[in-house]
């Protein structure tokens, strides 16, 4: 079967017409490092990220159908963007409950999750389950250690929030702590960054398809992706609210000129 490519295919054939750039950037297509011609905006035909309808929509949709998603979307700002989306997204189920979103999550989350924490007025409740890992880059909970987290709160948190792969390297259980999470009515979010290539092993781990509700991966990490390019993937069995809202989400904290050198 041959893979649809619709961002690459557009803009290739909008460099080789030639036509007069009057748009951004200023570059104008001249050829001063060899990308330029292929460096657009959102002209008519190139669709607009945050609100796709056209190539970006055929190509998000081929990402969905790649990956076995409910829904993909791509981020041109890293996984990043994509962790403060989904942080965002939580906070709207919460919202929905008519409650202050609370998020349990191993203390070895990147930065941005606490910056948008702070952010969203969002409260922590930090996964210690030190029989799992002795290392703060390590972190790993284990299922038993996450059930005696969540099974101490008076009230169970809209999400638990991991990082897997972490940053030596090491996998989380992720179905069974899924498992867990939606035993206590919490979503299961994964910081898969460093793992967007667990989709394409013989084993079946990707944080997606054993029961993650919303993971980030980053494609420029593991996947051949110019540096930004990431997917905030939804999961089968979300709420519908979460797909719903998810390009908005993104659109919340992402730059109104996405890279289209990274999209293609």
């Amino acid at each position: 079967m041959k893979t649809k490519t619709p961002i690459c295919d557009f803009v290739k054939q909008y460099a080789e017409r030639k036509y007069a750039r009057f748009h951004m950037p200023g570059h104008k297509g001249s050829a001063l490092l060899g990308s330029e011609p292929y460096d657009i905006t959102e002209i008519t035909g190139a669709d607009s990220l945050y609100q796709a309808r056209g190539i970006i929509a055929e190509s998000q949709a081929n990402a969905t159908e790649l990956f076995g998603t409910g829904a993909t979307f791509y981020s041109a700002e890293g996984s990043s963007l994509c962790i403060r989306a989904m942080l965002y997204l939580t906070s709207l189920l919460s919202a929905n409950k008519g409650r202050k979103p609370l998020v349990a999550a191993t203390r070895n989350a990147h930065k941005v999750f606490a910056l948008t924490v702070a952010l969203l007025d969002i409260d922590v409740i930090w996964i210690d389950d030190e029989s799992a890992s002795p290392t703060l880059c390590g972190c790993l909970v284990t299922p038993a250690g996450l059930d005696k987290t969540l099974a101490k709160l008076a009230c169970p948190p809209d999400a638990v929030f991991i990082t897997s792969p972490d940053y030596l390297g090491n996998i989380a259980d992720v179905k069974e702590l899924s498992e867990v999470a939606h035993k206590y009515g919490s979503l299961l979010i994964c910081d898969n960054a460093h793992g967007a290539y667990l989709k394409f092993l013989d084993d079946k781990c990707h944080p997606i398809d054993v029961g993650a509700d919303m993971c980030c991966d980053s494609a420029h990490k593991t996947l051949p992706c110019l540096t930004g390019g990431a997917y905030l993937h939804i999961g089968k069995n979300a709420p519908q609210r979460l797909k719903d809202n998810a390009a908005d989400a993104l659109a919340m904290f992402g730059s109104t000129s996405p890279s289209y050198l990274i999209l293609q």
